[in-house]
């Protein structure tokens, strides 16, 4: 065998290799940014409203929020505050924009159309995005307004 043939064999296995390398590496779980919560997420939410117009009080409800894997989210939601209803489905769905860090913690920011406060909140992606966890950190830019216990999730199957 000439010396030629056995450089180029040994340079063209060392490149197989390589992409093998890579691509394994490629294979392993989710990188955490923007397009890892792109789709529909279901929350159930569950805390205190502290203060603010309307009623205060124990908070419960349900939200459908929808990701676009570039930043930006839709939301309609169902609330009720000491049992009365403060929002529900028919409203004009809220917009906003999100954040997901490389450490897979973010935040994102809802603006409501039907008069609520401006909500921001910060999370942590789990389950390689199947899993979103979140705590309401202001609303309508003042601490403390809404003390939310947690905000769970689950992913609805995409069509």
């Amino acid at each position: 065998m000439n010396k030629k043939l056995v450089v180029n064999v040994a340079t063209l296995v060392l490149l197989m290799f390589a992409a093998l390398g890579s691509g394994y590496a490629q294979s392993g779980p989710a990188a955490c940014n923007n397009k890892l919560i792109a789709g529909n997420y279901a929350f159930t939410i569950q805390g205190n409203k502290l203060g603010g117009q309307g009623p205060i009080g124990p908070q419960v409800g349900v939200a459908m929020t929808q990701f676009d894997g570039k930043g930006g989210l839709t939301q309609i939601d169902t609330v009720t505050v000491n049992g009365e209803v403060v929002a529900d489905f028919t409203h004009t769905p809220a917009t906003g924009t999100y954040t997901v860090n490389s450490d897979c913690t973010g935040s994102f920011t809802i603006n409501f159309t039907d008069g609520r406060p401006t909500v921001a909140a910060n999370f942590v992606v789990a389950e390689s995005g199947l899993e979103i966890d979140t705590v309401v950190i202001s609303a309508g830019g003042n601490q403390g307004i809404i003390a939310t216990g947690s905000i769970g999730k689950r992913r609805f199957f995409k069509h």
